[in-house]
């Protein structure tokens, strides 16, 4: 069996009236423009996404530039930044967005290039001329987010700028089920479910066997973020080492106005590190937690640690929900300390079970490899030009693309074990037009 998304591809065109695509597949290579609507200065999970699916693409010989605000010169060639970054406080965090970007800066860049694709969250305001100014290209909407809450002045302006928007937009996608249902505050339209990716030849488990010493715990994200529950894991680690458990705390991230964690014995805090340093902190620790209060909508660092091999545990919320199993993670109530130091103590105290659910973790990660979910958007970029470029589309054309099908043929290719090197792209209907 080949690893084909011809049929699924092909449903996609029938669910939408037009003609199906054909048999005879190409690669020809697209040229995209990924839009990154916050600070391509600062880390961040839509940044890591761009990132991560450009080098995916390219990898597939497509040609990937990536267009964001940014405080600070961008040194990839295939990364441009325009300044204008405002600070927004909301969805539980810091939101360095692009609100005071130059529309005429953007008009340049879109007049200087031309692009098949532009793929876009839709946040304010970058995305908004970015759709403005590249109407010649098919145009792909992203929702990252569990729920935009930007205030009620930007919160009625995204509603907006959506509403007039949508007509430039063919296909919209959400990287989970809690960020489609959020986006239907503002988005009139259907939304297909693509998931986050990652990079499963970068994080990899640990070479070697574990070496001797107490168990040693990991947490990943912004401590000033309120959302990440920092505050309740280093409560809950204080409680477990007061009890004598052997364990030990490394925390990994931006202190985001947050006081330097304490000086609590075993308790190391490293900063924010570069991946390759991140991808040694994972493969050094034994688990990972999560101990979230809500509003994520997926939890790329639950992917990262389960692609490693790590059991995670977690916050029982949406987002978190969806992309562990119940066999790799034990979900805890959010902000409930004393659920979460029995949960880790009970998990320290059986090694053979943490190391199994390390192993049906890493097994999971591999059906989100960017080099599957890369073909799911691609796909979508397909259909998108598709209907983009043909002349005749009745009414409502793109709301009814079922492009679920997609997703759930390659997680059942991949999960047998078919690789990704095999893919067939679907073909570039425009060119003939």
């Amino acid at each position: 069996m080949h690893y084909s998304l011809e049929n699924s591809v092909e449903k996609s065109f029938r669910a939408t009236g037009l003609e199906p695509v054909g048999r005879a597949l190409t690669r020809r290579p697209l040229r995209v423009c990924q839009i990154v609507p916050y600070d391509l200065s600062d880390r961040g999970g839509v940044k890591h996404h761009a990132l991560q699916l450009a080098r995916a693409l390219r990898a597939l010989g497509d040609e990937v530039t990536i267009l964001g605000p940014s405080e600070a010169p961008q040194l990839d060639p295939h990364v441009t930044g325009i300044s204008g970054v405002v600070n927004v406080k909301g969805n539980g965090s810091d939101n360095r967005l692009g609100l005071l970007v130059s529309p005429w800066k953007v008009r340049k860049f879109f007049r200087e290039r031309q692009f098949d694709v532009v793929h876009e969250p839709l946040a304010p305001v970058l995305p908004y001329w970015a759709a403005w100014f590249s109407r010649s290209s098919a145009h792909l909407a992203t929702f990252h987010a569990f729920s935009e809450d930007y205030g009620p002045t930007l919160g009625i302006l995204a509603r907006l700028a959506a509403r007039a928007l949508r007509p430039a937009f063919q296909v919209s996608m959400a990287v989970s089920d809690a960020a489609a249902r959020s986006a239907k505050r503002v988005w009139p339209a259907s939304t297909s479910i693509v998931p986050n990716g990652v990079p499963t030849d970068i994080f990899r488990p640990r070479p070697g066997p574990r070496p001797p010493g107490p168990v040693s715990l990991l947490f990943v994200g912004r401590i000033g973020d309120a959302r990440k529950g920092y505050r309740y894991l280093e409560a809950a680690f204080q409680r477990l080492r007061a009890r004598g458990v052997d364990v030990t705390l490394d925390v990994v991230g931006e202190l985001g106005g947050a006081p330097v964690p304490g000086s609590t014995p075993g308790l190391t805090y490293h900063g924010s590190v570069p991946i390759e340093n991140l991808v040694e902190r994972y493969q050094r620790a034994d688990i990972f937690i999560a101990p979230s209060t809500g509003q994520e909508s997926f939890g790329i660092v639950l992917l990262e640690a389960m692609a490693v091999g790590l059991p995670v545990v977690c916050s029982d919320i949406d987002g978190y929900r969806q992309t562990v199993s119940a066999t790799g993670a034990v979900l805890t109530p959010p902000r409930d300390v004393q659920a979460l130091e029995t949960a880790i103590a009970n998990l320290v105290a059986s090694p053979g079970r943490w190391r199994a659910m390390g192993e049906v973790n890493r097994r999971r990660a591999a059906l989100y490899d960017w080099r599957c979910v890369a073909q799911e958007i691609r796909a979508l970029y397909h259909v998108a030009l598709r209907l983009r470029f043909h002349r005749a589309s009745p009414p409502g054309l793109a709301d009814r693309v079922a492009s679920r099908a997609l997703l759930q043929s390659t997680a059942r290719e991949a999960e047998n074990g078919i690789g990704a090197d095999n893919v067939l792209v679907a073909p570039a209907p425009w060119s003939s037009t």
